[in-house]
C-alpha cells in the first residue's frame, strides 16, 4: 500500500471515530432534556447517526477498493491483505472494542480494549468462540444473530457481553467477510 492510500485510510478512520463520538455525545445529551426540547435534540442525534453511517460506508468502500486491512493479525493467505502497520497500530490503540472472528465464530484476534473489557489477556481470548463471551445480539441468541449477520453482510445493533462480574451492553457495527472467512466487529459500550 502506498503512503497516500495509508493516509487516506487514517483520515477515514479518524472521520468515523469523530462522527460516532459526536453521535454518542448528542445521544447522551438527550437524557437531561425536557420532552419539548428532546424533539429538536433528537433531530441532531439522527443527523449525527447518518453522518457516522456515511463515514463507516466510506471506510468500508476504501477497504474494499484497496483489498486490504491488516490489523497486525494472522493471515489465512498472504493474498488476502496488504500490510498496513499504521492501521494495525491504530486498531491496537483504539478505545473501541475491535474483534475479528472466523467462520466458526472463533476469535482470530482482538485489540487491547477488547482484552480489557473481557478481563483476559489477548492470548486467552484468541481461539475461543464468541458464544463464550456474548449472550445475545439484537435480542437474539448468538447462533441465530450470527447466521443473520453473515447473510446480511453488515449488521449493527445492541449486544450483551459477559464481562467479569456483570453483563454489559454495547452498541456494535459489524462487517461480514471483510477478508475471506474473517468478520469484523467494532463495539462501543452504551452509557
Amino acid at each position: 500500500m502506498n503512503p497516500e492510500e495509508c493516509s487516506e485510510r487514517i483520515d477515514l478512520v479518524e472521520k468515523y471515530s469523530r462522527s460516532i463520538s459526536e453521535y454518542s455525545v448528542r445521544r447522551e445529551a438527550l437524557k437531561g432534556l425536557t420532552d419539548e426540547r428532546k424533539d429538536v435534540a433528537w433531530r441532531a442525534v439522527e443527523s449525527a447517526w447518518v453522518e457516522s453511517q456515511k463515514a463507516w460506508e466510506a471506510l468500508e468502500q476504501h477497504i474494499a477498493e484497496h483489498q486490504c486491512l491488516d490489523l497486525g493479525w494472522p493471515r489465512r493467505d498472504a493474498a488476502d491483505t496488504v500490510a498496513s502497520p499504521i492501521l494495525g497500530k491504530a486498531a491496537a490503540a483504539a478505545l473501541d472494542v475491535i474483534l475479528v472472528a472466523d467462520d466458526d465464530r472463533c476469535f482470530v484476534d482482538v485489540n487491547e480494549a477488547a482484552a480489557d473489557i473481557l478481563g483476559l489477556p489477548r492470548s486467552e481470548i484468541v481461539g475461543r468462540r464468541i458464544d463464550e463471551f456474548f449472550s445475545q445480539a439484537r435480542g437474539e441468541a448468538i447462533p441465530v444473530a450470527w447466521k443473520s449477520f453473515v447473510a446480511e453482510g453488515v449488521q449493527c445493533g445492541i449486544c450483551e457481553l459477559k464481562a467479569p462480574g456483570r453483563m454489559r451492553s454495547f452498541e456494535y457495527r459489524a462487517k461480514a467477510n471483510f477478508a475471506p472467512g474473517l468478520h469484523l466487529s467494532v463495539l462501543r459500550e452504551q452509557t
